[in-house]
């Protein structure tokens, strides 16, 4: 049975993965979702429930945007990682 919140889309996209205490490293993407991300580490990088920091690099003719979301571990094989994305409330400022 599926569990997922939202459908995956296969989708190779650089982001830069930070867990507290450790640099960034850059990773691909092997697909995305509204609430999730899977990527390709090679090799188990963090455990399940752990709080990372994804740094996704976009760029547009000659302008570079970060787009910074954090991301909770939520399965990891030897060959990937699967996260959870913390989704922001929008706020409005009166």
């Amino acid at each position: 049975m599926e569990r997922r919140y939202s459908q995956r889309k296969p989708a190779t996209v650089h982001v830069y993965v930070s867990f507290p205490g450790r640099n960034p490293k850059r990773f691909k993407t092997m697909n995305l979702s509204a609430h999730g991300i899977l990527i390709k580490t090679g090799k188990r990088h963090a455990r399940p429930g752990a709080i990372a920091t994804l740094i996704f690099v976009i760029r547009s003719d000659n302008i570079v945007r970060l787009h910074r979301r954090k991301a909770t571990v939520a399965h990891v094989t030897n060959t990937s990682t699967g996260m959870m994305l913390h989704h922001q409330a929008n706020s409005k400022i009166a």
